[in-house]
């Protein structure tokens, strides 16, 4: 093999060497471009992830407020002594009670006598909606309980 022809085995072709300039950069920027699109992905599920959390703590929240409600309106019109009142409305916030800040309730009381063989009842309906407000997210849980004596 003549000097001349080991020479141009190693020196690739200049047409081939132009042709392929570039093209890192191109593999480059769709790796970038690739990552950037999974990154904002990543970002929405989180942002996601996170409202979830916050209405799901706050409705706990709010569950707990509006059981608190019936609780009340069930020992005002039970009273262990003294006298009984259904309190057609009761509107309360939790102002410093740990753990229900921004939260409150409006609870009700109704009465319905009802008559079975000639014996009166008295049937009670007490219902409550809790709510809570954090930020701009506003979550609320209703709780009803019935009797009757």
């Amino acid at each position: 093999m003549s000097p001349m022809c080991l020479k141009s085995a190693l020196i690739p072709d200049t047409g081939t060497m132009q042709k392929q300039r570039g093209s890192m950069l191109v593999i480059a920027l769709f790796i970038i471009i690739l990552l950037a699109i999974l990154s904002l992905a990543m970002l929405r599920m989180l942002a996601a992830s996170a409202d979830s959390v916050v209405s799901e703590v706050y409705g706990q929240r709010a569950l707990n407020a509006a059981r608190s409600g019936v609780e009340r309106s069930i020992a005002a019109a039970f009273p262990i002594s003294g006298a009984s009142s259904c309190l057609a409305s009761d509107v309360f916030t939790f102002a410093n009670t740990p753990g229900l800040l921004n939260c409150g309730y409006e609870s009700r009381c109704s009465v319905v006598t009802v008559s079975d063989d000639g014996d009166d009842y008295q049937y009670y309906r007490f219902t409550a909606q809790g709510s809570c407000v954090a930020g701009d997210i506003v979550v609320s849980r209703n709780v009803s309980v019935e009797g009757i004596q």
